[in-house]
Order: C-alpha cells, then sequence, then structure tokens
C-alpha cells in the first residue's frame, strides 16, 4: 500500500485514512521520524502504556523492597539536601 501526502506550509503532513485506522491513530497522538541506516525515514506510533502494561516493569530481584513511608521519608531527605546546597549557591551568586 502507497500513499502519498503533501507537506503544509506548517511543515505538516496528513496521516491517511486507511494508515490511520489501521494503526488505531487519534488526535493527540505521538508519532516519532527515525532515519534508516539505507536514509529512508520512518514515521511509527509512539504508543503510550497502560498502567497494567507497566506493572513490575521497575521490579529488580537485586533490589530489596521499600515501604513507601521510608522512601518518601529517604526521597525528602534527597530533596532537602540538593535544595540547601542549591541555595547556599544560589545566595552566594545572586547578588542578594
Amino acid at each position: 500500500m502507497v500513499h502519498i501526502s503533501t507537506i503544509t506550509s506548517k511543515y505538516q503532513v496528513t496521516i491517511p485514512l486507511e494508515i490511520r485506522q489501521k494503526k488505531g491513530l487519534k488526535v493527540g497522538d505521538k508519532v516519532i521520524f527515525q532515519y534508516t541506516e539505507d536514509g529512508d525515514i520512518l514515521i511509527r506510533p509512539i504508543r503510550k502504556k497502560t498502567a497494567k502494561e507497566l506493572a513490575g516493569s521497575l521490579y529488580r530481584e537485586d533490589t530489596p523492597y521499600i515501604p513507601i513511608e521510608e522512601a518518601r521519608r529517604i526521597t525528602q531527605e534527597e530533596l532537602a539536601r540538593r535544595i540547601d546546597e542549591e541555595g547556599k549557591y544560589f545566595d552566594e551568586n545572586s547578588g542578594s
């Protein structure tokens, strides 16, 4: 199947209806433009994964489980440390 589309003055192209339907593309979907080694250009949809599809994707056997309260505490302490370090830097260089 071959389709031809024209580049507009805003450098936009219309994805033909048959392709949109076949790939399930909707307004607001993202696509990626990619060069191949042959110099061709591929246009592929970027698929958003559902929470169900992402479930377990961050799991690693060698990483111990950390309760959410502990993870929040660690994150807040690290954030406070970074803000403190950056704050000192900004105070010294901002002239205030």
